[in-house]
């Protein structure tokens, strides 16, 4: 029962968040409509992209680094699997969960100097 009430609990509140973004936003546009503000600021804005694509845009960038977070992450379970038989320690679950951390840390790191290096290879093309 309790781990229900958690996940319950958990998912309503990320709700409530959403709800409370989405309807402060809601309010604080119509104000600014009814004193005269042009509705076109709130449109999204767009960076600039390059000649090349979109290879410098931050939407890229994110996914790039989103995308080795995920890998170092899947790379992180997959070791503290391979450590499952070799270990029958009670530390066992910390040692999963830094795996896990140091892999998903390694992996947003290379993303980092995987963006820097599009980003100089952009630059010279």
């Amino acid at each position: 029962m309790a781990p229900a009430l958690v996940f319950i609990v958990f998912f309503l509140s990320i709700f409530g968040v959403f709800y409370l973004y989405i309807t402060t936003r809601h309010r604080e546009r119509m104000a600014m409509i009814e004193k005269g503000v042009d509705p076109a600021l709130f449109s999204s804005v767009r960076l600039p992209q390059s000649p090349k694509g979109n290879r410098s845009g931050s939407g890229f960038k994110f996914s790039l680094k989103s995308g080795m977070l995920i890998i170092g992450i899947g790379i992180g379970f997959v070791i503290s699997v391979l450590f499952n038989g070799v270990l029958d320690h009670e530390f066992y679950p910390l040692l999963v969960i830094g795996i896990i951390f140091i892999c998903g840390g390694s992996g947003l790191i290379s993303g980092f100097y995987m963006g820097r290096y599009l980003e100089k290879k952009d630059r010279i093309d």
